[in-house]
């Protein structure tokens, strides 16, 4: 059965000359000839999202309702026929002798549209209890207008499926078994550092018909698993699209269910992808597929670097404020000076691999100077589990690839199962004082490792300590673009303050050159939007 990745898009004005011009389209998931799968996000525009926000997940059975939902538009890439007949020989004859160049025949201006009708809405509740969770403080889309409204319509729409039929008017035919075949056809998700490819038509727009984007998955939320983030870059319109593995052999393992969300003010850089196998084995009530063991030397290539990444990665957390820390060994963790400002006043706690433990502050460089850096203290013998990082004596490169770390989104009432988040990039820019990277990082990430993945097979070492990035005078925050401090600032310092115990050790951490400290400020900036 072939699954290819659609545009699905309707008119929905209920004035008929506007009809022809007011048109929502997203993407979609087209397998078999006569289905489709879409996100429940291009119902929004519709006065039935508001029945679908009060169902509260129950199953949508009213005949009334499936009978108002407009007609359904799929368009697909038009792929040539085996055994062209003799119509099509005619026509393409017709426009050779009428066009003077031979680009027409390329796929990118061949299109045909389908049309159906929406046979199936369903809430999925694995993704809900996700939403309830974790997200409940997120703006899924645009944060224009009225944020309240748009959460609550966002947060409901944003577990909800539709299933087209591209054969039949007839509401109420059999669901499951289509959804069968479906499921039949998906594979559990790889997991955290494997790479996705995401086809999707931005902005609804033919122009970007199954435009592929490919990035890692950064982070798997709930056991089952419920929810992917990946760093591959995506935009509005691109819910419903198909999220296959890379390689030759791509095997359907998802759907991106977010391209734009909002999390306490800054925009979330990362795209939501729900794995098929638990959406359709949740509405099927069957129990999903276990992933494949991996052969004997056959395991994940990152395994053993992303083993050494959470041996080493700690949560830190100072009343409200949270971010990431390295741990250097002895008890020592560094961290940012911005994520334990409070430790006078609030309690300084850290989390790693099931232990929770409190710590105090041994330095800290003053507010708002460079470099932001602070060195924490507890128990060591709590933190046996623990492996001491490997700081890098060799200063970054432009262009190397890179991974950064930290602890974005997560459960804060269980906090047994913490992981990090891994996003990839690469440098942009260095000097000795400053890392500039591509990495996607949001609050959460500050303190936390820049590792180099181009030095020996299998070792990782820290390279940069994560401080900032970039905002505008509007607030609007640019996860893309952040910086980091180079350990090589400070590496030979900490070392001789833990083996000495010499605090003046650490005051020569702190850099008042001008330089350095405008640097710092992102002096002289001006934003560009």
């Amino acid at each position: 059965m072939a699954v290819e990745g659609v545009m699905v898009s309707y008119n929905y004005s209920d004035d008929g000359e506007l009809a022809n011009i007011l048109t929502v389209s997203s993407s979609g998931i087209k397998f078999s000839d006569r289905w489709v799968l879409a996100h429940g996000s291009i119902l929004s525009p519709l006065k039935e999202a508001k029945v679908i926000r009060n169902a509260k997940g129950k199953p949508i059975l009213s005949e009334e309702f499936y009978a108002n939902l407009p007609e359904i538009h799929v368009t697909c890439e038009k792929k040539k026929s085996k055994h062209p007949d003799l119509y099509q020989s005619v026509e393409k004859l017709s426009r050779e002798r009428n066009m003077y160049t031979g680009d027409i025949e390329h796929s990118s201006y061949l299109i045909r549209v389908l049309t159906g009708r929406i046979c199936h809405v369903w809430q999925c509740p694995i993704l809900d209890r996700c939403a309830d969770d974790i997200l409940y403080s997120w703006t899924i889309g645009h944060r224009d207008g009225d944020i309240d409204n748009q959460m609550k319509l966002g947060n409901a729409l944003f577990s909800v499926f539709v299933l087209i039929d591209l054969e039949s008017d007839k509401r109420g035919v059999e669901t499951l078994r289509p959804l069968s075949s479906l499921l039949d056809l998906v594979r559990p998700p790889t997991g955290r550092g494997s790479t996705l490819e995401v086809h999707s038509t931005p902005f609804g727009c033919e122009v970007f018909l199954n435009a592929v984007t490919r990035g890692s998955v950064c982070g798997v939320v709930g056991k089952r698993p419920s929810l992917l983030l990946t760093d591959a870059a995506t935009a509005l319109g691109s819910e419903g699209g198909p999220v296959f593995t890379e390689g030759p052999n791509k095997e359907l393992v998802g759907t991106v269910v977010c391209s734009v969300s909002w999390c306490r003010g800054e925009w979330v850089g990362l795209t939501l992808v729900a794995p098929l196998v638990s959406v359709l084995a949740a509405k099927l009530r069957v129990a999903p597929p276990q992933p494949a063991r991996p052969l004997a030397g056959h395991a994940h290539p990152l395994h053993d670097i992303l083993t050494q990444i959470d041996q080493c990665t700690v949560l830190v957390r100072c009343g409200n404020a949270w971010g990431a820390g390295v741990y250097l060994g002895s008890g020592y963790i560094v961290t940012c000076a911005h994520v334990v400002k409070t430790y006078l006043t609030h309690k300084l706690s850290i989390y790693c691999r099931g232990v929770n433990e409190t710590a105090i502050v041994r330095y800290k460089t003053p507010d708002r100077k460079a470099y932001d850096l602070a060195l924490l203290f507890t128990n060591p013998q709590r933190l046996d589990h623990m492996k001491p990082a490997v700081l890098s004596n060799v200063p970054a490169e432009k262009g190397e690839s890179v991974l950064a770390v930290g602890f974005p989104y997560y459960n804060e009432y269980d906090l047994s199962n913490l992981i990090p988040t891994v996003t990839s990039g690469h440098v942009n820019t260095v000097s000795p004082s400053m890392i500039q990277t591509s990495c996607c990082v949001q609050s959460g990430f500050s303190g936390g490792p820049i590792f180099r993945l181009t030095r020996p097979k299998n070792v990782v070492e820290v390279i940069g300590i994560i401080a900032i990035n970039v905002t505008s005078e509007g607030g609007a925050c640019f996860p893309y673009v952040n910086m980091a401090v180079p350990v090589t600032v400070f590496s030979n310092l900490l070392a001789q303050y833990i083996l000495e115990k010499d605090e003046t050790k650490l005051k020569a951490i702190e850099n008042n050159k001008e330089m350095i400290q405008s640097q710092w400020r992102l002096m002289p900036y001006r934003s560009k939007i």
